[in-house]
């Protein structure tokens, strides 16, 4: 049996899916993770690591679910604006599968954090605390490669909210603007490391970007009538 899948029912599928990637992976990298180093104490930057072990387990689950939801994210927007633009619809879904990609073999270096405790005793002190900073280090620094792609995904899909006419047109203002914070703090942070309360002040128009986009999707869905600057939107076949 064949259906169509409208598309305030794709908003809302990827309305949920965009809140499990901001509650999943924030609470990963912002409670799980970025309390851990501690700058200039390998040593303590150890401990940290050792003591939240059951957590960092719980964080590679919860950023296992990020992932998929944000490849789902990307399938779902991709499937509700491609009739805005075809060409701004797919550099949107590739920068999505990119930043998903890298996500998960970054991952790599979280499973190396979890699994690191056991081999502590054959590693000694000194050579287990530099490999647990290394890594950690390393995750952060995989990270930030995910995020140009992130940056990278708001811009085409900015350029599809503002021209589909399904949507306000101050969410698509706010999507590019939330790329060039993106850029900004990614340049930011690769250049002074240190400033970390200035990269998170010129990261907030991304996060804003993103939740309200969120938000709309899930309260108030989307416009089905054609408007002047887009074409009706496509609806998605899919077998039942």
């Amino acid at each position: 049996m064949t259906g169509l899948i409208s598309p305030n029912r794709l908003a809302r599928v990827a309305s949920l899916a965009y809140l499990v990637v901001i509650v999943a992976g924030g609470w990963s990298e912002l409670v799980v993770r970025g309390p851990l180093a501690v700058e200039g104490d390998a040593a303590a930057t150890a401990a940290n690591i050792v003591e939240s072990n059951s957590l960092l387990r719980w964080a590679f689950a919860a950023d296992m679910a990020m992932i998929v939801a944000f490849l789902a994210v990307g399938l779902t927007l991709w499937a509700l604006l491609r009739g805005v633009s075809r060409e701004a619809a797919i550099a949107m879904l590739v920068a999505n599968a990119i930043s998903v990609a890298v996500m998960s073999a970054n991952l790599l270096n979280h499973g190396a954090l979890v699994v690191l405790e056991d081999y502590s005793a054959g590693l000694g002190g000194a050579t287990h605390d530099a490999l647990a900073g290394f890594f950690l280090q390393m995750h952060g620094i995989g990270y930030l490669v995910a995020q140009a792609f992130f940056g990278l995904y708001l811009l085409p899909l900015g350029i599809l909210v503002y021209r589909s006419g399904m949507l306000p047109r101050w969410i698509g203002v706010l999507l590019m603007v939330g790329f060039a914070a993106d850029m900004a703090q990614i340049t930011v942070e690769y250049l002074a490391s240190d400033a970390d309360a200035l990269a998170e002040a010129v990261a907030a128009p991304a996060g804003i970007a993103e939740l309200s986009l969120t938000l709309w999707l899930l309260v108030r869905g989307v416009r089905t009538e054609p408007t002047a600057t887009s074409e009706r939107p496509a609806l998605v076949a899919a077998g039942a």
